[in-house]
């Protein structure tokens, strides 16, 4: 399989059209024509519906097209990694991060490692916690930045931010004209969270605080993915959620924070690396953050 058959693919899919695809493509459309046909005949199955008047992506097609753009991702990165080590002598990090992290003082660490680390060439790719658990393990990224979870075996985590929780409610909320709550108060709402398996660690941080301030929340079947679209949900009346507190910084229309007493609820982002890594990013990354040689927990 390479990858012009891959571009070919993807301009079609995205076009549903083969003179459009082969007009963006500099291509005529007989070579465009033959990529399709071959990639078809070593994958085995149909990519397009095609009549005289239209062309559909099948069922096989539009589960290719997300690997596909994926590889093309990842080659178009390592391409631009080449260029890079070839002109300056450049190291590669593949660096995840959960979305919420960007507003919190982890912000300051991600520009540095972009901006301020000579010799390094940041790629970041947003992950629930839970997925930057496993990549690291499978040394598909060589630094994390999450929600640390209960066991991290054969990891090192260096804690980077500790911020109180807030509620968030929508504006139409009761209680939005108050400037903090208990959570009993809001025993009788729908809690918005994150999807358990994203990130267990605080999804079950929160649950386990209610349960202690005597309410049961009730969890609608959202499927919220991280942080900031629990806060869209919330904006639309969905539910309240808890959230950490510089999320309260970012203005988010519709949505009103309130300071949540008589609860120590905390929100945790820390960075996670596989000690045996040997990357040269990440030791340059490390040494760079200072985490190298320090004491971490693990």
């Amino acid at each position: 399989m390479n990858l012009r058959s891959l571009r070919c693919f993807i301009a079609v899919a995205e076009e549903l059209h083969f003179g459009r695809a082969a007009r963006r493509l500099n291509l005529s459309q007989p070579p465009l024509t033959q990529h399709i046909k071959a990639l078809e005949a070593e994958l085995g199955a149909s990519l397009f519906q095609r009549t005289k008047r239209s062309v559909r992506i099948t069922d096989a097609g539009a589960a290719l097209l997300d690997e596909a753009r994926r590889l093309i991702a990842e080659a178009d990165g390592l391409r631009h990694l080449v260029r890079r080590a070839d002109e300056g002598g450049s190291s590669y990090l593949r660096a995840g991060f959960i979305t919420s992290s960007v507003f919190t003082a982890a912000r300051r660490i991600f520009a540095r490692l972009s901006r301020g680390v000579p010799g390094i060439t940041v790629m970041w790719q947003e992950m629930s916690s839970s997925e930057q658990i496993e990549a690291l393990h499978k040394e598909k990224i060589d630094i994390a930045f999450l929600h640390v979870p209960d066991q991290h075996d054969g990891l090192t985590a260096r804690l980077i931010v500790r911020e109180p929780m807030v509620m968030a409610v929508p504006e139409a909320h009761r209680l939005s004209g108050r400037r903090s709550a208990t959570l009993e108060q809001f025993a009788a709402d729908d809690f918005v969270l994150p999807l358990r398996h994203m990130s267990p660690i605080f999804h079950d941080s929160i649950i386990a605080a209610c349960r202690e301030a005597g309410i049961s929340p009730v969890i609608p079947p959202h499927e919220p993915r991280n942080l900031l679209t629990v806060l869209s949900l919330v904006s639309v009346g969905a539910g309240v959620s808890v959230v950490p507190a510089t999320l309260a910084a970012s203005g988010f229309p519709g949505v009103t924070f309130l300071a949540i007493r008589g609860t120590r609820l905390v929100s945790e982002v820390s960075a996670l690396w596989k000690p045996d890594n040997r990357s040269p990013g990440l030791a340059r990354a490390l040494a760079a953050l200072r985490f190298a040689g320090r004491r971490a927990r693990a």
